[in-house]
């Protein structure tokens, strides 16, 4: 039992357990006699009575439960293990114990009871399922916000397609267009087809121009554009003019060239001579504004820019069909009349030879090889010209009485003509002078024969036609008055 009172343990401000001072004066050895041969390491000063140990026993339960590393403790174990001999239980070993382990405390919260740690817990829980809140209500603010933008992007997306699918069409639309105007001007369409087509595909490249899409979907749709139709019309540009580009920050597609609205020049090209061609006045469209360019408008202006290219194609064709077809009858008729004259000429040679034929006979005298009859009358021969021209003077003939002429005479030979004198009279010209030995007079009948009857009265009006004429001579007041004789004088 030590005769000192016992040393209170120490604590630092901050609650943590250290070594207790060690007294002054020295502590008496213990009543045990050490082993032979073993000293003490510490300073005599410095060892304690074991009788302390429950005293200090005592005092620990009121201090912080101290926790050490699995490392920590394995060395402070091998420090402090017993060595046969030696005390373990001195202020030294506790010092060396506390300065090992120092770093690796691990405090638990002191005092209090269940109560008290379940309130904390609960506090722990409430502050963080607000964090928790908190972090899911940015996350999903941030969700919307990226939702949203990808919305956005989408719309934007949809709205470039739509306003490129609206330009595409309508480009292909101008360049129908423009070919359809070039086959209109080339197969002579209505102007004012041609002039409503050219107004509206003005328009419709207003719409486009004015179309509110992104500028360089803008410029590559007026550059497109500007190829085809320079393209299409390579005369529309005046040569040796440049094209001016469009002004920076300005509309792109508009027409490469423009008209100045104050000097009425147009800007970029060089001023046409006095006595150049006058260009054709381009059509002026209906004004534009972004309000009424949308891609729905600019699909309604193409279908009906589409139309009206149908329209005048459809004339252009009609028109071409019209002008092969009147070139092919025209050159039809040429033909025919080509034919007929040909025809017409050989019949005239034919007549010729046919009347230079007889000339190498005498009168009354001509074989009957050299003689032509008719079909109405196979006793009737005639020099083959005059045969043929009474065969159409029948023909007529009968189209106005319903029969056939009556022939009493043609060709007279020489014996006939002695025998007709004989037994004629005056009334037969002497032989081998009369117009019957030659083959080129008739003598009618059928009523043809006396002056006065509808059958002679149409002989007047119609055999000259057909070179038959009745001699001065054989008329009512004539020197010989006869009817029926007829001489063809072809």
């Amino acid at each position: 039992m030590s005769d000192r009172l016992p040393i209170p343990a120490r604590r630092s401000r901050g609650g943590k357990h250290v070594a207790p001072r060690t007294a002054a004066t020295p502590v008496v050895p213990s009543a045990t006699p050490a082993p032979t041969g073993a000293t003490d390491p510490a300073p005599t000063g410095a060892t304690r009575s074991t009788t302390d140990r429950p005293r200090r026993a005592a005092h620990s339960a009121a201090t912080p439960v101290v926790t050490l590393s699995h490392a920590s403790s394995t060395a402070s174990s091998t420090a402090l293990a017993p060595t046969a001999g030696v005390p373990t239980d001195t202020a030294a070993t506790r010092a060396v114990l506390h300065r090992g382990t120092q770093h690796r405390l691990h405090l638990l919260p002191r005092g209090g009871g269940l109560g008290a740690r379940l309130a904390q817990g609960a506090v722990v829980a409430v502050l963080a399922l607000a964090l928790g809140g908190t972090v899911t209500a940015a996350a999903s603010a941030r969700a919307e916000q990226t939702q949203a933008a990808a919305t956005a992007a989408e719309a934007a997306a949809t709205a470039r397609a739509d306003v490129a699918d609206a330009v595409g069409i309508a480009d292909d639309v101008i360049e129908v267009s423009t070919a359809a105007q070039t086959e209109g001007e080339q197969a002579a369409v209505d102007v004012t087809r041609l002039a409503a087509l050219e107004t509206a595909t003005a328009h419709l490249e207003a719409l486009v121009d004015a179309l509110d899409d992104p500028a360089e979907a803008r410029d590559s749709a007026a550059a497109s554009r500007s190829v085809t139709r320079d393209d299409a019309d390579p005369s529309s540009v005046d040569a040796g003019t440049s094209v001016d580009a469009p002004a920076a920050g300005g509309t792109s597609g508009t027409p490469a060239t423009g008209t100045d609205p104050a000097t009425g020049t147009t800007a970029g090209t060089a001023t046409p001579a006095p006595d150049a061609a006058a260009p054709t006045a381009t059509p002026t469209a209906p004004a534009v504004t972004a309000v009424d360019a949308t891609p729905t408008t600019v699909r309604s202006a193409a279908a009906e820019v589409s139309a009206l290219a149908e329209e005048v194609r459809t004339s252009a064709e009609a028109n071409r069909t019209a002008a092969a077809a009147a070139a092919a009858q025209a050159e039809a008729d040429a033909a025919a009349a080509a034919e007929a004259a040909r025809v017409a000429a050989e019949q005239a040679a034919q007549r010729a030879a046919w009347k230079a034929s007889l000339l190498g006979y005498a009168n009354g005298k001509i074989p009957a090889s050299a003689l032509c009859g008719v079909s109405f009358d196979a006793s009737v021969q005639l020099r083959c010209d005059a045969a043929e021209s009474l065969e159409q003077l029948n023909t007529a003939y009968v189209a106005a009485f319903g029969t056939n002429m009556t022939i009493s005479d043609s060709y007279r030979s020489y014996a006939g003509q002695v025998a007709c004198r004989r037994t004629k009279g005056w009334l037969c010209a002497a032989p081998g002078t009369s117009n019957h030995g030659t083959g080129v007079a008739i003598d009618f009948g059928g009523g043809i024969e006396s002056f006065g009857t509808k059958q002679f009265a149409w002989m007047k009006a119609n055999a000259g036609q057909f070179s038959w004429e009745h001699p001065s001579w054989a008329e009512r007041g004539g020197s010989k008055p006869e009817a029926w004789h007829w001489e063809y004088v072809g």
